[in-house]
Protein backbone atom coordinates (compact mmCIF):
# COMPACT_ATOMS: atom_id res chain seq x y z
CA UNK A 1 0.00 0.00 0.00
CA UNK A 2 1.14 3.36 -0.94
CA UNK A 3 1.72 6.02 1.73
CA UNK A 4 -1.13 8.42 0.16
CA UNK A 5 -2.91 5.54 0.62
CA UNK A 6 -2.29 4.59 4.15
CA UNK A 7 -2.46 8.61 4.49
CA UNK A 8 -6.30 8.23 3.26
CA UNK A 9 -7.05 5.03 5.78
CA UNK A 10 -5.18 7.04 8.74
CA UNK A 11 -7.79 10.09 8.11
CA UNK A 12 -10.63 7.61 8.25
CA UNK A 13 -9.13 6.18 11.60
CA UNK A 14 -8.83 9.15 13.28
CA UNK A 15 -12.68 10.52 12.50
CA UNK A 16 -13.48 7.04 14.17
CA UNK A 17 -10.74 7.69 17.67
CA UNK A 18 -12.99 11.42 17.01
CA UNK A 19 -16.41 9.85 16.94
CA UNK A 20 -15.05 7.50 19.89
CA UNK A 21 -14.38 10.77 21.95
CA UNK A 22 -18.24 12.24 21.29
CA UNK A 23 -19.47 8.55 21.98
CA UNK A 24 -17.46 8.61 25.81
CA UNK A 25 -17.76 12.71 26.27
CA UNK A 26 -21.89 11.81 25.99
CA UNK A 27 -21.43 8.57 28.00
CA UNK A 28 -19.71 10.76 30.95
CA UNK A 29 -16.28 8.88 30.35
CA UNK A 30 -14.57 12.02 30.08
CA UNK A 31 -11.39 9.82 30.88
CA UNK A 32 -11.99 7.88 27.74
CA UNK A 33 -12.77 10.28 25.88
CA UNK A 34 -9.89 12.67 26.45
CA UNK A 35 -7.50 9.81 25.38
CA UNK A 36 -9.49 9.25 22.26
CA UNK A 37 -9.59 12.82 21.21
CA UNK A 38 -6.05 12.89 21.64
CA UNK A 39 -5.08 9.96 19.36
CA UNK A 40 -7.93 11.55 17.00
CA UNK A 41 -5.43 14.14 16.32
CA UNK A 42 -2.29 12.18 16.15
CA UNK A 43 -3.67 9.70 14.12
CA UNK A 44 -4.23 12.80 11.57
CA UNK A 45 -0.79 14.37 11.93
CA UNK A 46 0.15 10.99 11.17
CA UNK A 47 -1.78 10.71 8.21
CA UNK A 48 -0.36 13.94 7.18
CA UNK A 49 3.46 12.84 7.11
CA UNK A 50 2.38 9.78 5.30
CA UNK A 51 0.50 11.49 2.38
CA UNK A 52 3.69 14.22 2.22
CA UNK A 53 5.97 10.49 1.66
CA UNK A 54 7.56 10.78 5.17
CA UNK A 55 8.27 8.42 7.35
CA UNK A 56 6.28 8.35 10.25
CA UNK A 57 8.46 7.69 14.03
CA UNK A 58 6.96 5.05 16.06
CA UNK A 59 6.61 7.94 18.85
CA UNK A 60 4.28 10.45 20.23
CA UNK A 61 7.01 13.08 19.94
CA UNK A 62 6.22 14.62 16.10
CA UNK A 63 5.77 17.99 16.89
CA UNK A 64 8.27 19.41 15.32
CA UNK A 65 8.51 17.01 12.13
CA UNK A 66 4.87 18.39 11.14
CA UNK A 67 5.72 21.86 11.76
CA UNK A 68 8.78 21.40 9.62
CA UNK A 69 7.05 19.49 7.13
CA UNK A 70 4.01 21.77 7.09
CA UNK A 71 5.48 25.43 7.30
CA UNK A 72 6.20 26.55 3.89
CA UNK A 73 4.76 23.39 2.12
CA UNK A 74 3.33 25.01 -1.35
CA UNK A 75 1.29 21.65 -1.77
CA UNK A 76 -0.91 21.77 1.45
CA UNK A 77 -3.77 24.35 1.59
CA UNK A 78 -2.90 28.10 3.59
CA UNK A 79 -5.12 27.40 6.15
CA UNK A 80 -2.87 24.32 7.21
CA UNK A 81 0.68 26.16 7.09
CA UNK A 82 -0.97 29.06 8.69
CA UNK A 83 -1.72 27.58 11.80
CA UNK A 84 0.75 24.81 12.10
CA UNK A 85 1.84 25.56 15.19
CA UNK A 86 -1.15 26.45 16.60
CA UNK A 87 -2.08 22.43 15.70
CA UNK A 88 0.98 21.25 16.89
CA UNK A 89 0.52 23.26 20.52
CA UNK A 90 -3.20 21.51 20.80
CA UNK A 91 -1.87 17.87 20.05
CA UNK A 92 1.04 18.99 22.41
CA UNK A 93 -1.81 19.87 25.43
CA UNK A 94 -3.64 16.75 24.80
CA UNK A 95 -0.89 14.69 24.60
CA UNK A 96 0.48 15.92 27.65
CA UNK A 97 -3.04 14.65 29.35
CA UNK A 98 -2.30 11.26 28.41
CA UNK A 99 -1.10 9.98 31.09
CA UNK A 100 -4.07 11.66 33.13
CA UNK A 101 -6.71 10.14 30.51
CA UNK A 102 -5.52 7.08 30.18
CA UNK A 103 -4.55 6.27 34.53
CA UNK A 104 -7.09 8.20 36.12
CA UNK A 105 -7.22 5.72 39.06
CA UNK A 106 -4.00 7.23 39.57
CA UNK A 107 -4.06 10.49 39.48
CA UNK A 108 -5.79 13.11 41.85
CA UNK A 109 -7.99 14.17 38.59
CA UNK A 110 -11.90 13.75 38.70
CA UNK A 111 -13.71 13.23 35.97
CA UNK A 112 -15.20 16.80 36.29
CA UNK A 113 -11.74 17.91 35.92
CA UNK A 114 -11.23 15.96 32.89
CA UNK A 115 -15.02 17.14 31.41
CA UNK A 116 -13.37 20.70 31.22
CA UNK A 117 -10.39 19.86 29.22
CA UNK A 118 -12.70 17.54 27.07
CA UNK A 119 -14.99 20.73 26.78
CA UNK A 120 -11.81 22.43 26.07
CA UNK A 121 -10.23 21.03 23.25
CA UNK A 122 -12.85 19.33 21.70
CA UNK A 123 -13.83 21.59 18.85
CA UNK A 124 -9.87 22.66 17.75
CA UNK A 125 -9.30 19.10 17.19
CA UNK A 126 -12.08 18.65 15.23
CA UNK A 127 -10.67 21.11 13.42
CA UNK A 128 -7.38 19.85 13.03
CA UNK A 129 -9.28 16.84 11.42
CA UNK A 130 -10.51 18.37 9.29
CA UNK A 131 -8.04 20.08 8.06
CA UNK A 132 -6.03 17.28 7.63
CA UNK A 133 -7.90 15.69 5.99
CA UNK A 134 -8.21 18.09 3.10
CA UNK A 135 -4.61 18.25 3.30
CA UNK A 136 -4.36 14.40 2.78
CA UNK A 137 -6.68 15.26 -0.23
CA UNK A 138 -4.46 17.67 -1.80
CA UNK A 139 -1.10 15.93 -1.30
CA UNK A 140 -2.03 13.14 -3.16
CA UNK A 141 -3.11 14.85 -5.96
Amino acid sequence: MEDKEIGHDAIESAKRWLNSARINASAGSYDAALYSLEMSVEIALKALLLSLGIEVPKTHSIGDLVIESVRDNKRLPKELAQNVDKIVGLFNSLAALRPVSGYIFETKSSLKDLKVKYDKYADEAEAVIEMCGKAVKSASR
